[in-house]
């Protein structure tokens, strides 16, 4: 049953009733906000996924237009809704769709509830593949993989942002980590990196630092079929870990991984306290220091105490080299947005600081990125602005 357009409050299936899963679900439909919204599609679990490129300040905008069409009946929608939240639905046999109806219901009071409490955003990010994937290069050793007509040219991660950013910006996906993850497939072709490509499709361990909503590892994960560890505050991390989850059949099926752990830059295992509730280091992710011959960040620097926290963090973190062998010469690739003289001059604290710990670019370069909820004011224009980007070795 499908009851398209806005059902009248008398229409409603009453729990008194005992509606059926469809019933209600098909009423929970039709009072979705954003219902019509044209630039949105559905995943498989009935949650809308908006294009990368939609700002957030358009997205809310829609959603905002096409609630507006529920506002008279507010009242009633809203009793409605908490009915289905407080009703125990005990004539539904199946406890997985009483919990999706209390999700979903709990999602359409989101919605009506204003900028501070509107539903998650959701988006969808394509990826190029590598161009070896996808020019039927018969040369390539592993060709046998991609012999298949009409192969893909794009990865599709999709990745949740909470509703509630303020100052938590790992709740943002940012504009420099779809740039660095664009540019994943060229960086394994680097000088700077090129040693490292034989052993990335081996399991290769990768650590993203200050993942944020974790689209530059879980991408390092697809196109490079790495094994990558994300990580962030521990605030960040149960948004991070849901999107590693829902990204990980893809990411499987390219043949990486991917794990999300807490990692403060500058804290030790020792500050953990269990009794306290305090985690600022994942144990199990972290037992020891120097474990990953490559580490990713991507805008990274937001004062000018990040400088010397994050080159500190690379430094416990990265693998120091083996004595008489190259092959795996450990590597961080740093990507840092130019958007104003603040931003300049902490990038320059920044490689100054990893100079200090003897950490030097062996390769570096510029390209431009994009931030579209960088500013807001309706135009639907992002900030633009270029990024600067190094890969660090041991000296």
């Amino acid at each position: 049953m499908h009851i398209p357009g806005l059902m009248e409050p008398e229409h409603f299936p009453a729990m008194r009733q005992q509606p059926s899963y469809a019933e209600i679900m098909a009423c929970l439909d039709g009072l979705r906000a954003s219902k019509s919204d044209p630039l949105a599609f559905e995943d498989d679990d009935g949650e809308q996924v908006w294009d990368c490129a939609t700002p957030r300040d358009e997205i809310e905008a829609l959603q905002a237009a096409s609630a507006h069409e529920v506002q008279r009946y507010a009242n009633a929608v809203s009793r409605y809704l908490n009915s289905i939240i407080m009703n125990d639905l005990s004539w539904l046999p199946d406890e997985e769709e009483r919990e999706n109806l209390w999700t979903v219901a709990s999602r359409r009071i989101a919605e009506r509830c204003g900028r501070t409490a509107m539903g998650d955003i959701t988006r969808r990010w394509p990826l190029p593949l590598p161009a070896e994937e996808t020019q039927g290069n018969d040369s390539s050793e592993d060709s046998d993989d991609f012999s298949v007509p009409n192969r893909p040219v794009q990865v599709d991660l999709v990745i949740k942002e909470p509703a509630l950013v303020g100052d938590s910006l790992g709740f943002k996906t940012w504009g420099t980590s779809y740039a660095m993850a664009r540019m994943l497939p060229e960086l394994a072709h680097s000088k700077g990196l090129r040693h490292l490509q034989p052993f990335l499709r081996q399991g290769l361990p990768v650590l993203e630092l200050g993942a944020g909503t974790g689209l530059l590892g879980l991408a390092a994960a697809a196109l490079w079929r790495a094994d990558v560890v994300l990580t962030d505050l521990a605030t960040i991390v149960p948004n991070l870990t849901a999107n590693v989850e829902r990204n990980s059949k893809i990411i499987q099926a390219r043949g990486g991984s991917a794990r999300a752990g807490v990692l403060q830059w500058g804290s030790t295992r020792e500050e953990n306290n269990e009794s306290e509730g305090v985690f600022v280091v994942d144990t199990e992710l972290f037992p020891e220091d120097h474990q990953f011959p490559l580490v990713l960040v991507a805008d990274p620097i937001y004062d000018e105490e990040h400088p010397a926290l994050l080159a500190s963090a690379i430094d416990a973190q990265l693998a120091l080299p083996s004595e008489g062998d190259d092959t795996k010469s450990p590597r961080a690739v740093v990507m840092v947005p130019l958007r104003d003289r603040m931003t300049e001059k902490m990038a320059a604290m920044f490689v100054a600081e990893m100079a200090e710990r003897k950490l030097m670019p062996v390769d570096e370069g510029e390209i431009a990125g994009q931030d579209s909820d960088w500013e807001s004011g309706g135009a639907g224009v992002g900030c633009e602005f270029t990024c600067s980007w190094w890969v660090f070795h041991r000296v």
